[in-house]
């Protein structure tokens, strides 16, 4: 029985059975962090003591039958800009090394009120922004540690694919919780804008970040959102008016993506009542508008830093810089285009249930692309909705033929309409059948 390949739900049966106690569990987790992070990469600080001793109490609790949450005892991680009490939290930046903050994120306080046991902050892009600082080094994919594991939750979604914890804290921008989670083949959530608080987040940028889980199963997002929200819901109902984008949108897909969406087309028609293709307007500048916001508000919140040059990574200073002199007109206007585009997806959204397309037009290559590489593009299907604020979930739903990387597909809902959303992403994930063997990180370290 190996308890990390499961789901926290399976795993929460079992310390209620007493057939596996949360100590063996937090034991396991660090055993399997020892065997697999030399390659990942996929932390920044680990915190073995103090989860030892949540897991120690939570495992007496439960001996004396008390009546606990689906989370106790459930390891977890977090991207290393959750701010965490008494904790380092470093953003993945030496400008940030030495910092221990002195409140805890409102995201990681109601899961570890809830019970889950925080058992270390995830490596990530620095600041968030694109580039990995060489002292705190890529992570790399738990299916291939030749190729990245996205960014920039690139250390959330390889701990949760490799079993060092059961989910994970992320955050997205542009795509930084669905990217990752796409190439790592975990189930990634952008909810809607200001659904899950930002208190204690550091930010990128105010007008597009958004908080959001990962984990390996759409069952599991979905009960993380109900315990974030102190909620009971059942996602059962769910549209069945599905919307897809016309060909001439996916010229960028390679042919393996193009044949997982193809089969992922397929299923969905089995599911839904109708699949019509729908143009969005202004689709094509939709990032140009998400960088015009990011750049100068990145730049506003590190302007009190520039003088560190030396403690970012080079291309990170760069963008800053940039964002230093970006015209103001760019970025007014790029304000005044997300409130069109808010309204434009939310029309939409009267008229259809869910949008459903790839997640990312190739799978993961061997370093986190730069911003607007032409080339590899990874923000042409996830920036628009961070712009437009509305929920977004990506899935695993294939692999390529050559190296068997995880393709991930995405499906966008209505605005507060996670509950539906998630119900259909459920379906869609029961009907794709995937062997989801252990990637080969694992299996080579067992």
């Amino acid at each position: 029985m190996d308890v990390l390949a499961m789901s926290f739900l399976e795993v929460a049966k079992l310390y209620r059975s007493k057939e596996v106690s949360p100590v063996e569990v937090i034991r396991l987790v660090f055993e399997r962090y020892q065997q697999v992070e030399p390659s990942l990469c996929a932390f920044i600080t680990m915190l073995e003591k103090e989860a030892l001793e949540m897991a120690r109490d939570m495992e007496k609790r439960f001996m004396a039958g008390e009546q606990l949450s689906v989370l106790s005892g459930i390891p977890f991680s977090a991207k290393d800009l959750y701010d965490t009490k008494g904790i380092r939290t470093t953003c993945g930046s030496n400008v940030l090394k030495d910092n221990v903050p002195e409140r805890t994120a409102e995201v990681v306080e109601r899961f570890t009120a809830a019970g889950a046991i925080l058992i270390g902050k995830n490596n990530m892009l620095e600041f968030a922004y694109g580039i990995a600082h060489p002292d705190f080094k890529q992570t790399n994919n738990p299916w291939d540690v030749t190729k990245t594991a996205g960014g920039s939750s690139g250390g959330s979604a390889a701990a949760v694919m490799a079993g060092v914890g059961y989910f994970s804290l992320g955050s997205d921008t542009g795509g930084s919780i669905r990217i990752p989670a796409s190439y790592c083949g975990v189930v990634g959530l952008k909810p809607t804008y200001g659904k899950m608080s930002l208190n204690g987040v550091f930010p990128l940028s105010w007008s597009l970040d958004h908080a959001g889980p990962l984990a390996k199963t759409v069952r599991e997002v979905a009960m993380l959102m109900n315990i974030y929200e102190g909620t009971d819901e059942e996602y059962h109902s769910y549209g069945k008016k599905i919307a897809i984008l016309p060909d001439s949108y996916l010229g960028s897909l390679t042919t393996d993506v193009r044949k997982v969406y193809g089969k992922t087309i397929n299923l969905v028609k089995e599911l839904a009542d109708s699949v019509e293709t729908v143009e969005i307007p202004n689709w094509n500048e939709s990032e140009k508008d998400v960088m015009n916001m990011v750049l100068p508000e990145a730049a506003s919140i590190h302007q009190k830093w520039f003088h560190r040059k030396d403690d970012y990574a080079l291309g990170t200073y760069q963008q800053l810089q940039a964002g230093r002199v970006h015209q103001t007109l760019d970025y007014l206007n790029a304000l005044k285009n997300q409130a069109e585009w808010r309204r434009q997806i939310s029309r939409l959204f009267e008229e259809v249930d869910f949008l459903v397309m790839p997640t990312v037009a190739f799978t993961a290559p061997e370093e986190d692309p730069v911003i607007g590489d032409a080339e590899l593009n990874e923000m042409t299907f996830t920036g628009p909705f961070n712009l437009s604020g509305h929920p977004a979930i990506t899935l695993n739903m294939g692999f390529s033929e050559i190296g068997r990387l995880p393709v991930g597909m995405q499906i966008v809902g209505g605005w507060n309409q996670e509950g539906k959303l998630l119900a259909f992403a459920e379906k869609l994930e029961k009907r794709a059948r995937l062997d989801r063997k252990w990637p080969g990180i694992v299996n080579e370290s067992l």
